[in-house]
Parts: C-alpha cells; sequence; structure tokens
C-alpha cells in the first residue's frame, strides 16, 4: 500500500525544473537549505565523519558520541529537521527533489526510531566497530585522516589530547550497562581484548600511532618536524596510550566478568524493540525478523539447489558439505604464485567486463578508477573493499586487494568480488552518486540495503558482461550469494529467535565452502553489529523483483542499461522509495510510443 501511495504521488506531484513558479521556487529552495542545515550539523557532531568526506573545518575536534549531551544534540537537529520536512511536504517538486526529499524523510524517520531504542552507548566496545579501533586506524595514517601538512599534524595532536576523555565516557556508559545488565557477548570482549592489547603491546617503530612520524610528506619542512614531533610523541605518551591502557584495565577488571553468554541483543532488556528499529533502518523496509528469517531459509534452499547442480556438472561424487571441503582444499583452485599475477588476474577481468560494460549501462561515473594491492603491514586483517574517489577528482576509485599470500588466494572467488567491490558494483554506484546534481547530504549519504543490494546484484551479472564461464567462477558467485542467505538465517536467528553463537557457526558450516575460522569471524561480526547483514540480501531481492517486473511488463521493450539508469540515477534510495521510483517509470513508459526508453 505505501508503495502504491508513494508511486501516485511522483506520478502526480512531479513538476519541471523549467518554468517554475516563485511558490514552487521557494520551497525548492526551502528543501535545499532544511537539508543542507541538517547536514551542517550532522560534520558538527561528527567531526571524524567530515574529514572522512574531504572536509577539514573540524579535523581538531572528537566527538563523544555515548554522551548524553551528544545523543540529545542529535535527536534534536533529527527532530527539527523531520518537523520542517513535514510542514514543507514533498509533493508538487521537480522529480529529482522529490526523491531527495522523499529520501530524507525516511531516513530521519528511521534515524529518530533507532534512536529512541538504542542501546549502542552502553554496550560501545568490541571487535569490529568500537572508538578504539577506529581511532587507531586513523591514527596510522593509512585511512581517510590525512597527514599532508604541517596543520594536519597539529590537528592530530589534538585529537589525540582529547582520546582519554572519550574513552572515559564510554567506560562510564558501559557501567552503566553493567547495572542494567545489558552488556555485550564473552566472546567478543575477548576478541576486543586481544585487540587492545596488540595496540598497546607494539614496539614503537611499528606502533600505529607514531607511523605518521615515519613519513613526513615533503610539505612539512624539517624545521616544521622538529617542532611538531616533540610535542606529538607527548601526546602519545601522555594522552592516547594512558587512556587505551586505563580502557583495558576497565574492561579485563570489571567489565569482562559481567559480560553474557548469550549472543544475540533479544535476550538484553529492550533488545526486541532495538532489533526490530535495527531491522527497518538497515533494509529500509518494513519486514518483521520473522519475515525476514523465512525469505533466508527459503533462499538457502535455493541456492544450495544450484550449488547441487554445479557440483553434478564438474562431476564431484558425495555429499554437498564434502564438496565444500574439496573446494578449501584443490590446489588447483589457487593458481597464484606471485602478488602480481593477482593483480594482472584482477585487471584482466577487468577488461573483459568494459569490453561489455557500454551493451548494459549507459550512465557510467567520470572518476578514474585503479586496482591496489593493500599495504602489507595490514593485509592479514583487511578484507577486499572498494574506496571511493575524492570529491575534487584527485584521487581515482580504487579496489583495494590484500594479499597476505599468492599461493592462498581464492581464484574461484575473483569474478563475482570484483563484479560486486568495483564494476558494475561500488564503483559505477558510489562514484556516480558522488557526480550526481545532488544535495550534498545525499552525495555522501547512503542506506546499507541499496548500496550493498546493488552490489549484490552486480554479481549476478557476470553472464551477460562476458564472466563465470567456467563452473568454478558460478561457484564462486553461488557461495557469495549463499553467504548472503545465511545472513538473513543466523542474523535473525540469534537477535531474534535465540540461536547461540555455535548454533549459527554449524549452520552456516553446513551450507557454505568458507572455512571454519572465516565463519567464525563473520559470526561475531553479526552479534557486534546486529541487523547490517541483513541489508546485501534484502537490497539484492528487490533489485531482482523490481528487475522481473518490469520484464514482465514491457516485454521486449525492456533494456537492462534503461533499468540500471532508472536504479542509479537517482542516487541511493530507501527501498520503499526505489520501488515507487521504478513503478512511475514504467507506468508512465507503458503509456508512451514503442520507441522510449525508461531513462529521464
Amino acid at each position: 500500500m505505501r508503495t502504491l501511495i508513494l508511486t501516485c504521488l511522483i506520478l502526480a506531484s512531479c513538476v519541471s525544473t523549467r518554468n517554475l513558479t516563485d511558490p514552487e521556487r521557494s520551497r525548492l529552495n526551502a528543501l535545499n537549505r532544511i537539508m543542507d542545515e541538517y547536514f551542517e550539523t550532522s560534520l558538527a557532531l561528527n567531526p571524524l565523519f567530515a574529514s572522512s568526506i574531504g572536509d577539514h573545518r573540524y579535523d581538531a575536534d572528537l566527538a563523544i558520541t555515548v554522551s548524553d549531551e551528544y545523543r540529545t544534540k542529535s535527536k534534536a537537529a533529527i527532530e527539527d529537521a523531520l518537523a520542517r520536512i513535514h510542514k514543507l511536504g514533498c509533493v508538487d517538486l521537480p522529480e529529482s527533489s522529490l526523491y531527495s526529499c522523499l529520501t530524507f524523510e525516511t531516513e530521519l524517520a528511521n534515524s529518530l526510531n533507532l534512536m529512541k531504542a538504542d542501546l549502542d552507548p552502553l554496550m560501545s566496545f568490541n571487535q569490529f566497530s568500537s572508538f578504539f579501533l577506529d581511532f587507531a586506524e586513523v591514527a596510522s595514517g593509512s585511512s581517510y585522516v590525512t597527514f599532508d601538512t604541517a596543520n594536519d599534524y597539529r590537528n592530530f595532536i589534538s585529537r589525540m589530547n582529547k582520546v582519554p576523555a572519550v574513552l572515559k565516557a564510554a567506560e562510564d556508559k558501559m557501567r552503566e550497562g553493567v547495572k542494567k545488565k545489558i552488556v555485550i557477548p564473552r566472546a567478543l570482549a575477548l576478541k576486543g581484548i586481544k585487540q587492545l592489547k596488540n595496540l598497546l603491546n607494539a614496539k614503537k617503530e611499528e606502533s600505529v600511532f607514531y607511523k605518521p612520524l615515519s613519513r613526513f610528506p615533503e610539505a612539512v619542512s624539517a624545521a616544521e618536524r622538529k617542532a611538531i614531533t616533540p610535542d606529538y610523541e607527548k601526546a602519545i605518551r601522555e594522552s592516547a596510550i594512558p587512556a587505551y591502557q586505563r580502557f583495558l584495565s576497565f574492561i579485563q577488571k570489571d567489565y569482562l566478568p559481567h559480560t553474557r553468554k548469550t549472543s544475540g541483543i533479544g535476550a538484553l532488556p529492550g533488545g526486541k524493540e532495538y532489533y526490530l528499529a535495527l531491522a527497518r533502518n538497515h533494509t529500509t523496509t518494513s519486514l518483521t525478523p520473522d519475515e525476514i528469517h523465512a525469505l533466508g531459509l527459503k533462499e538457502v534452499a535455493r541456492i544450495r539447489g544450484e550449488l547441487e547442480t554445479v557440483k553434478k556438472e564438474i562431476g564431484f561424487k558425495g555429499k554437498l558439505t564434502d564438496f565444500f571441503k574439496s573446494l578449501r582444499t584443490d590446489p588447483a583452485l589457487y593458481p597464484f604464485k606471485t602478488h602480481e599475477s593477482v593483480l594482472a588476474a584482477y585487471e584482466k577481468i577487468h577488461q573483459t567486463l568494459m569490453a561489455k560494460v557500454p551493451e548494459h549501462f549507459h550512465l557510467l561515473p567520470q572518476a578514474k578508477f585503479e586496482i591496489r594491492e593493500v599495504e602489507k603491514f595490514k593485509a592479514d586483517t583487511s578484507g577486499e573493499a572498494y574506496q571511493n574517489p575524492s570529491e575534487d577528482g584527485k584521487r581515482p576509485g580504487i579496489f583495494w586487494v590484500p594479499i597476505p599470500d599468492p599461493a592462498k588466494y581464492p581464484k574461484k572467488s575473483m569474478e563475482a568480488l570484483f563484479l560486486h567491490e568495483a564494476i558494475p558494483g561500488h564503483h559505477f554506484q558510489i562514484a556516480l552518486q558522488q557526480e550526481l546534481d545532488l544535495p550534498r547530504y545525499r552525495k555522501f549519504n547512503g542506506n546499507n540495503a541499496f548500496v550493498e543490494g546493488w552490489g549484490l546484484y552486480a554479481e549476478s551479472l557476470g553472464a551477460e558482461l562476458g564472466i563465470y564461464r567456467d563452473p568454478y567462477s558460478r561457484i564462486g558467485r553461488l557461495e557469495y550469494e549463499m553467504h548472503r542467505a545465511l545472513r538473513l538465517v543466523v542474523d535473525t536467528g540469534m537477535h531474534w529467535k535465540g540461536w547461540s553463537r555455535e548454533k549459527a557457526i554449524a549452520y552456516c558450516l553446513e551450507n557454505e565452502p568458507m572455512g571454519k575460522n572465516d565463519i567464525v569471524t563473520e559470526i561475531e561480526r553479526y552479534m557486534a553489529i546486529p541487523g547490517q547483514a541483513l541489508a546485501y540480501k534484502i537490497g539484492e531481492l528487490k533489485l531482482q523483483e523490481l528487475k522481473a517486473w518490469a520484464k514482465a511488463t514491457l516485454k521486449d521493450r525492456f533494456r537492462d542499461a534503461d533499468f540500471h539508469d532508472a536504479v542509479l540515477e537517482a542516487g541511493p534510495l530507501p527501498l520503499s522509495v526505489l520501488e515507487s521510483r521504478i513503478h512511475a517509470k514504467i507506468e508512465a513508459l507503458k503509456g508512451s510510443s514503442p520507441g522510449a526508453t525508461a531513462k529521464n
């Protein structure tokens, strides 16, 4: 019903940007002002986020995001913007602004709903997403915080001197969580303790905190280096490191004894309500955890059937679980001997895809694209990932490839991985998003259901784009798709249905080729960030559903490239808004001449 209402709204209310009346232009300006002012407030409240997008006004600051003061300000900003949007309304706006208005309204409502149920401030420590990890990463100088000028170093000295206050606030909130019996699982605490110890036990020359001092850029003169170094080392020695040590001591002595044996947040006071809000926020749908769980079981069964088919094609005799074991150990699937040979194989995939891309995509990003190897010091702990290009175009979109040992790099997964992380996955979507004529809020904001849903959808395009020519590559694709389907089952299983960590691990071992150590890491990731893993498959299924409906409706008038344009050209949208957009496009096209396309 919501989709139908939104579709009718879109069909009825879009106006052209040409010949706007004064009242229409005034409303459009008001919308842009509301979004811009909210985004500015968000940057001031989240200095690390501002740094990550290249806004350097807050480079000397850190936010204490668990504090009551911070949360009060954040909630007030959301409520103010939402009230202004409700008063303005999203009707009678040009099409691109209409989608921005609907997206902004939906995301604000989801954020407010999430804040009302949020338990995170009471559990701000885990092995996957915590301040102590994020700050250590940016301190290394290899992340998004820049160390290009002397002022960058001075700003980071200021940030290091603020670390004690941030970690003390986290400790205070976690003590409150202990009293309320809202604590993290013991397994996650042990992993986080290990990470803290690794950070603190590193020798000075290997410590992430000292790395920027070992690679001053040429722009920082010898005199500036001499002046900066003592203050920088003092901030490490007297602020950052002691704060980390005190935090570790608190976790080990005072917090660990109170951690829980249960795996999901549903076991906590208020946990069920929080998970409902998380599921809605991460999927941008109204699907319940029970519906998502059932959907996951259905997808797992379907993909198992496809894996059985490919297993027979290869000629493997035995159970599917035995087949999985063989995939982990078959030397033919690990053919690489050098780092360069892995990168060359990815470049070959890149060139094969680009030869076919014009047949399936009209709208392409202008940003350049590169394949790079992850730095050696973090290759063991990194996964393949996409880094968006800089807003000024100086840095290309980058597909980062960690290669700890070329001989252990699995060839069968490379094509699906490149489709998802690079082309036509994240590079085509994220780089293009930054180039669209959108408000700044929307250029740098995106929901996981759309972003990761598009990445997983991109994996399905391999055959049309000239790859997946051998059965092992198709297994690689099915393996990744199965992994995302399993997430629907085990995430809802642990957080909604009370599954144990061990039950979730056993279920994954039975249904996917991934090794046990990797599966354990994944399950503990879902325990640490409930609901996030739901986004991938839910987003991909919605895109596949919309594509199938468009094909059935338009028949021989359907074109892949037109569908892809319709999905990408408005930027990342909540799935409810995306569905309404595609429906409106098709409804408009049904009444047009046979030669028309689905493009704007």
